[in-house]
C-alpha cells in the first residue's frame, strides 16, 4: 500500500488553523496575515505536502496528468498499449507524461524519485524489471502506482498481463488441429537473458500452455523444446538450436515461437536448409507485434489484448488515486488467435 501523502487537513490541524486558513495561505492570499502564511508553508513542506491537482480535478470529474514508465529497449510490444493507455486517458481529460527509463541515470527507481517534482498524479510501469523497487520509489513520494507486466514472479503492485498459458495452449491446440505432431518449441535460455526481460515468468507460462495442450492430445515431444540464448534478437541469420535439430535430419511439422520477435530468425533458418513456410514447416507466434506482419509470409500468432490492457492499467490507476485500496493481484485479460498465411494449409 503506498505510503499517504499530507493532506490539506494535516496541514491544518498541525499548524493549529481552519482548512480554509491553509488554503488561502498557500495560494498567498492577502487576507491571510505574513505570519499565518509563513508558519502554514513552513508546516505543509515538513510534512512533505504538495498541492494535489487530482483533488482539484475530482471536483470536476476528471484528473490532470498521469505517467507511463516504459522499458530500455527495443521491443515494441508494449507501444499499443501506450498507445492505448493515452486514448483513455485523453477521453478522461488526462494528460499523459512518457517516461523512456533509459533517460535516467540509476534505472526507473531515480525516474520515479524524479517525478516528486513533476504534476504527475500517478504511475503506469510497464515491463519493469523489479516491481518491488517501483513499489518503494513510489511510496516515498505517495505516489499510486499499477504495473502492465507478465515477467514477474512476485508481484508488489496490482498488475495487468495477458494470460500466457491459455494463449500458448490455445496456438498449439491449433496447431494439432491442422494436423501438426511434431511440433518444436523455440523458447528462451533464461539464464542468458539481460535483466531487462525480468524473471522471464512468461516465457515459462507459453512453455507451460505448449506442454499442457501437447499431453492432452497424447503428443510427446520434449526433444523439440529448444532454448535459445539471443530469443531478443531479431537481425540474427539463424536460430543455433533449431540449425543444429535440422542439420541432424529432425524436420518438425511446425514451429512455435514463444515471441514474434523469435519468428525472423527461425524463418531464416529454415529457408537457409531449403524448407519452405507454410509448405513444409508451420511457423506461429505469440504478441502480434510489428514483426508478425513484416514476416514473409505473414505470421500466425496470438495477439495480445493491447487496447483493453492500456485501458484497464488506466482505469485502475484512476481508481487508487480517488482513494480506493486496490489488491496487489493479476487483471489476466485473454489473448486472441490471429490466423495468417504462415499455418495456413496448401
Amino acid at each position: 500500500m503506498a505510503a499517504a501523502r499530507a493532506t490539506l487537513a494535516d496541514v491544518a490541524r498541525e499548524a493549529g488553523v481552519g482548512l480554509a486558513t491553509v488554503s488561502r495561505a498557500l495560494n498567498g492570499r492577502p487576507d491571510v496575515s505574513a505570519e499565518t502564511t509563513a508558519r502554514v508553508r513552513e508546516v505543509a513542506s515538513a510534512l512533505g505536502y504538495r498541492p494535489s491537482g487530482t483533488a482539484r480535478a475530482l471536483r470536476r470529474g476528471s484528473f490532470s496528468a498521469l505517467s507511463v514508465i516504459v522499458p530500455d529497449s527495443d521491443w515494441g510490444w508494449w507501444e499499443p498499449v501506450l498507445r492505448a493507455a493515452a486514448s483513455a486517458a485523453g477521453e478522461a481529460g488526462i494528460h499523459l507524461f512518457v517516461h523512456p527509463v533509459g533517460t535516467v541515470e540509476g534505472g526507473p527507481e531515480s525516474l520515479i524519485e524524479g517525478l516528486a517534482d513533476v504534476p504527475t498524479e500517478g504511475v503506469i510501469a510497464i515491463s519493469v524489471p523489479d516491481q518491488q523497487a517501483i513499489r518503494a520509489a513510489c511510496d516515498r513520494i505517495g505516489l499510486p502506482v499499477v504495473a502492465i507486466d507478465d515477467s514477474t514472479h512476485s508481484l508488489h503492485l496490482p498488475t495487468v498481463t495477458v494470460d500466457n498459458r491459455a494463449g500458448a495452449r490455445a496456438m498449439t491446440e491449433h496447431l494439432i488441429e491442422r494436423g501438426h505432431r511434431r511440433i518444436a518449441f523455440v523458447g528462451a535460455a533464461l539464464e542468458e537473458l539481460s535483466d531487462s526481460w525480468g524473471e522471464g515468468l512468461f516465457i515459462e507460462e507459453r512453455l507451460a500452455g505448449h506442454r499442457e495442450a501437447l499431453e492432452a492430445a497424447g503428443i510427446r515431444s520434449d526433444d523439440l523444446v529448444l532454448a535459445w540464448g539471443g530469443v531478443g534478437s531479431e537481425g540474427a541469420e539463424i536460430v543455433p538450436p533449431l540449425d543444429d535439430l535440422l542439420a541432424a535430419g529432425t524436420v518438425p511439422d511446425a514451429i512455435f515461437c514463444v515471441a514474434d520477435l523469435v519468428a525472423p530468425p527461425v524463418l531464416r533458418t529454415l529457408a537457409a536448409h531449403g524448407l519452405s513456410v507454410p509448405a513444409d514447416v508451420a511457423v506461429a507466434g505469440f504478441d502480434d507485434e510489428r514483426a508478425a506482419l513484416l514476416t514473409s509470409p505473414q505470421l500466425t500468432t496470438m495477439r495480445q489484448p493491447y487496447d483493453d490492457m492500456g485501458r484497464l492499467a488506466v482505469d485502475l490507476l484512476r481508481r487508487a488515486i480517488a482513494g480506493e485500496d486496490l489488491p496487489v493481484r493479476r487483471h489476466t485479460l485473454p489473448a486472441t488467435l490471429v490466423e495468417r498465411k504462415s499455418t495456413e494449409r496448401s
